[in-house]
């Protein structure tokens, strides 16, 4: 449904170009990136979290709630701020992967990546061709329902639009180099949670070896110029990006609503005694 002459479609139209990645142009930079997570499935919280201006906005669908109509609506309203949006996918089938560019998603999450095997399966589901096998549509939102030139959009896409492997467990660390090597990974992202998981050692991730991969998923990452993505905080946030990290997610609506309302509560129960 793209057009697929190779002349100019834009007609100088500022809106009839390819959105480029507001992380990758900032990580491209030398600089680091910083996202927040959205649990719930409010356009409004996504809008209010753009509006404090991160490099973007994640959004999760492994163990969230969201349809792809919720994110197409928190993405759009991070658009207008010009606002990246990663999605934290379903494993499942090659839809499940694709629907979320097609919506404008910046980025895709892949949880849960077992193995090299599993990650080609990922790198074709998610590039376009040469370097993938993804198949074309463009009369979605990130095609500009077809107003993009067939070989504009597929170049762009391939480019602009960013598929984040989770290593997050002891299996797929074996592999974690042969993945950084791929044409088709733009970034790598370490998860502290599930691997203190795979360890035995759940919720430990100070753990020796929890720190070891922490290390090693960040330098393979960098050597491999892809970037190197974890979960972060104020505290941690300089020894994170010393070891390579440049894109952090720095907080979450769940933390920030539950503490908000714990704190009133706690400080209401003063008066109350």
């Amino acid at each position: 449904m793209t057009k697929y002459d190779n002349t100019s479609t834009n007609n100088n139209k500022p809106f009839n170009t390819f959105r480029k990645s507001r992380i990758k142009k900032i990580t491209d930079a030398g600089k680091v990136a910083t996202t927040l997570k959205c649990n719930t499935v409010d356009t409004k919280i996504a809008e209010i979290f753009a509006l404090a201006q991160p490099d973007g906005i994640w959004l999760d669908m492994e163990h969230g709630s969201s349809d792809f109509n919720q994110v197409e609506n928190q993405s759009n309203a991070a658009k207008i701020y010009d606002v990246d949006t990663l999605l934290r996918v379903n494993r499942g089938s090659y839809s499940n992967y694709i629907r979320g560019f097609e919506v404008d998603c910046t980025g895709l999450i892949i949880p849960q990546i077992k193995n090299l095997a599993d990650a080609k399966q990922i790198e074709e589901f998610t590039k376009f061709p040469p370097i993938g096998k993804r198949g074309v549509d463009g009369g979605n939102n990130d095609g500009k329902y077809t107003k993009l030139n067939m070989i504009d959009y597929i170049k762009q896409a391939n480019q602009e639009r960013l598929v984040i492997y989770q290593i997050e467990t002891q299996e797929v660390i074996n592999d974690v180099e042969a993945i950084a090597e791929m044409e088709g990974v733009d970034a790598l992202f370490f998860g502290p949670g599930d691997y203190s998981l795979s360890l035995g050692v759940p919720g430990q991730m100070d753990h020796p070896e929890v720190v070891s991969a922490r290390k090693k998923v960040a330098e393979v990452a960098r050597k491999n110029n892809k970037i190197a993505a974890t979960q972060g905080n104020p505290n941690i946030a300089k020894q994170l990006i010393d070891m390579g990290y440049n894109l952090l997610n720095i907080g979450a609506d769940v933390i920030a609503l539950a503490d908000y309302a714990e704190n009133l509560v706690n400080e209401f129960e003063k008066f109350k005694s």
